[in-house]
């Protein structure tokens, strides 16, 4: 075979990539062109649901800047392979429990966080410091729910956000990052770092003017200079958290930075900003744009991935932005979907293989006349032909359905 040519399992396809060769001939393949460019994630998609590997030409794979993008991808796989201790991220957890299973548990474990994140920004308020066991304890339950399945605290993130941001915006930010750490395989140490730096990504705001963080509308530019103080407020406390790792102090450091240097407080760019630290800014940003604020609405969390997906090489590594898709999924969990039979519902629990195949919550029928039971199907146990595939993303409040409103078993 010529060295231009490589085989790969179609879970290792990313957009840029050229297709030469199919695992069975072209005439067997529905498949319009012999040899094309993988342009995005729904065709990795359906490739991965047609075939079990292919053939790649690596030397037309993306010509623009595909050098760099192989480099720090190789750089990327360096970086997990050194904390994992293996090459493969994919398929290192295992769901063990339902959605619906889960639930149960994640409700109670989603209370005490929110709980214990008060208390816990009530005493830096006071000017105490924090205990590191408290804040371990809070993200050791999280994590153990999120390994048996994240679809669960995925749900309750897009779909119960009542109470204070700041509050939320730490659970979820937290979620947020052991789900992300789960899908690349980091060991359970690495996954309690993570989650214990994005807990505290804004604890530095204890130390802001309640006026500031509550200000309605956008901050003026001298207010706004005020406001980034706050990574510097949340470095100096968790430095001060006896037994705290640096992990944490780059999660906290960093998640303002951006991977062109645009960020703050530093400026820093690429990869000297450290990896933990380069998925922060991720997550950041993906819950800031998914919650609604005093100066803006929420979008969905399909919208914020394509705004995430735009952002890659300028605001976010390409790479770690693609993982972090491939994580939540095409469909994320909460998304209001409508499908191509006309029904419309909430998407309410990922499919790990087939990501355009997950589990919905039915709320409207094909006429748009809401049903009187909420049924829930999973597209992958459909016959194929029935229509029941998503057709295309609805904005929140589309038939005036607010998915927000509705609540997996009640």
């Amino acid at each position: 075979m010529s060295a231009a040519k490589k085989k790969i399992s179609t879970l290792d396809l990313k957009p840029g990539m050229y297709v030469s060769r199919l695992d069975r001939p072209w005439r067997e393949a529905d498949v319009l062109f012999q040899g094309f460019y993988v342009n995005s994630f729904e065709q990795i998609e359906e490739l991965r649901n047609k075939f079990k590997h292919v053939y790649i030409d690596t030397w037309r794979n993306s010509a623009p800047g595909n050098k760099t993008t192989a480099a720090n991808e190789d750089a990327l796989d360096a970086e997990l392979q050194n904390i994992c201790g293996h090459p493969k991220r994919d398929n290192v957890y295992k769901d063990t429990t339902s959605v619906e299973e889960e639930l149960v548990v994640a409700q109670e474990v989603h209370k005490q966080a929110t709980e214990a994140v008060a208390e816990m920004m009530a005493c830096l308020k006071a000017g105490n410091s924090l205990k590191l066991v408290m804040i371990h304890n809070v993200v050791t339950d999280l994590m153990e729910s999120i390994l048996r399945n994240p679809d669960a605290f995925s749900w309750l993130m897009h779909l119960k956000k009542k109470d204070s941001y700041t509050y939320t915006h730490s659970i979820d930010s937290c979620a947020l990052a052991v789900t992300f750490g789960r899908h690349l395989g980091l060991p359970r140490e690495s996954l309690l770092s993570l989650g214990t730096g994005a807990l505290l990504f804004d604890v530095g705001k204890t130390k802001l003017p309640e006026g500031l963080l509550n200000k309605p509308g956008r901050l003026s530019p001298d207010e706004f200079q005020v406001m980034k103080k706050h990574v510097d407020y949340g470095v100096d406390i968790i430095t001060k958290i006896k037994g705290s790792g640096m992990e944490m102090v780059d999660m906290v450091r960093a998640h303002h930075e951006r991977f062109n240097g645009s960020g703050y407080p530093l400026g820093t760019r690429g990869p000297d900003i450290p990896l933990f630290g380069r998925i922060a800014g991720i997550l950041d940003c993906y819950d800031a744009i998914t919650s609604d604020r005093s100066y803006q609405q929420a979008i969905s969390p399909h919208q914020a991935l394509r705004v995430l997906y735009g952002a890659r090489n300028t605001a976010f590594q390409e790479e770690l932005v693609e993982q972090f898709i491939q994580c939540l999924g095409v469909y994320p969990t909460g998304s209001l979907v409508e499908l191509v039979s006309g029904e419309v519902g909430i998407v309410i629990a990922q499919n790990r293989v087939r990501r355009l195949r997950p589990k919905i919550m039915m709320i409207l029928d094909h006429n748009k006349v809401a049903l009187k039971n909420f049924e829930t199907i999973d597209l992958d146990r459909e016959t194929p032909g029935k229509n029941l595939e998503i057709a295309n993303v609805l904005p929140p409040g589309t038939h005036g359905i607010d998915p927000k409103e509705y609540y997996l078993g009640e």
